[in-house]
């Protein structure tokens, strides 16, 4: 039986930095676990450019010396089970089930090649980390951090795109406050969305006052937000050349759109972010992967980033709003059912001749 152990790991098919926080996980798992990593973005990757191409090295360098054609081996052995070497390059669509996915097995699994096509947070994966382990005793962030000055390197190209952009636009006008804020889908993944949104001017206007900001960095993905900045800031704003859409654009969200170039579409998302990781200050949305990830990307002082959450307060006033709101439909469903079946409740059946 071979002796060579692989981690495979797959497009989570998200949003692009979901898709790289679900990387930094399992990059992790692979050192835990002893196996040499190995990503493949496939045809689920909504930043993929062809069902040929591995869409992660279309913007980063490789994290191994070893590809996709490495691990596709009559001879090895495979976990999950529904995994052989004749079709680990499609994608399993009853994935999200999590039907041997449990995170105890596929790091205890002794198959030659490990497939993960689900995401987990490096937090859960703290409790595998031994005390011999580089990230033993760290914070998830600590451990992000570590992961992504490890194994993270751009394109050399997208990094001289970005490089450009600050030298013209960032550079010589500092203190420089980035500030990401979310409209188009996030309206329906992040309740009161609009209300997490208020905040950021009263933030902004302190870190104006305090620190003279020169220059604004927004990362939006919606154009009246654009234009909404340029008439409260004025020339302070600057922001990339992407594309963007309307403010509850739920459905036709920038990054759920067709592109001619789909790697583009994945560079302007990297662009943004990195960009925002050299500001001198940053605002958030705590509920995204691109905030955390400029977070992630570089060790920021305390009082220097700030990322949204609803307060307590918010968040039980929510919850119980989401009570009411099942208790209703299940009222609704109710008195539907009792027209529907009246035979069930006493009545006559209409269906019978």
């Amino acid at each position: 039986m071979p002796s060579e152990r692989f981690l495979l790991i797959k497009s989570w098919g998200c949003g692009f930095w979901s898709d790289v926080d679900h990387v930094m996980g399992q990059l992790l798992v692979a050192e835990l676990t002893n196996r040499i990593p190995v990503i493949y973005w496939g045809t689920n990757s909504l930043y993929a450019e062809s069902f040929k191409s591995n869409a992660f090295d279309l913007y980063f360098e490789p994290v191994s010396d070893y590809t996709i054609y490495d691990v596709i081996k009559p001879q090895y052995t495979y976990y999950p089970p529904i995994w052989r070497y004749d079709n680990v390059m499609v994608e399993d669509l009853d994935k999200i089930t999590w039907i041997y996915r449990n995170l105890g097995d596929l790091m205890g699994s002794d198959a030659n090649v490990v497939v993960s096509d689900v995401h987990y947070f490096v937090r859960p994966i703290i409790n595998y980390i031994t005390k011999d382990h580089w990230a033993y005793g760290m914070t998830s962030q600590e451990i992000y951090r570590g992961l992504f000055d490890k194994y993270i390197r751009l394109k050399p190209d997208i990094d001289l795109e970005i490089q450009e952009f600050f030298n013209a636009n960032l550079r010589d006008y500092r203190p420089t406050l980035g500030v990401h804020i979310r409209g188009g889908d996030k309206v329906r993944e992040v309740e009161n969305l609009s209300s997490l949104n208020k905040r950021y001017h009263t933030a902004i206007a302190k870190f104006l006052d305090k620190y003279n900001i020169q220059r604004i960095l927004l990362l939006t993905d919606c154009e009246d937000i654009v234009k909404d900045f340029i008439k409260r800031y004025g020339s302070k704003v600057v922001f990339t050349d992407c594309r963007r859409g309307a403010l509850n654009a739920t459905d036709n969200a920038p990054h759920l759109q067709d592109y001619t170039h789909k790697r583009r579409k994945g560079i302007e998302i990297i662009k943004d972010t990195y960009l925002a990781s050299k500001c001198d200050f940053f605002i958030g949305n705590g509920y995204s992967n691109v905030s955390y990830t400029v977070k992630r990307l570089r060790d920021w002082q305390e009082d220097n980033i700030i990322l949204f959450f609803r307060d307590l307060k918010s968040e039980i006033k929510l919850a119980k709003k989401r009570t009411k709101t099942v208790k209703n439909n299940h009222k609704i469903e109710e008195k539907k059912h009792k027209i529907d079946y009246p035979e069930l409740y006493g009545g006559v059946n209409t269906y019978v001749n």
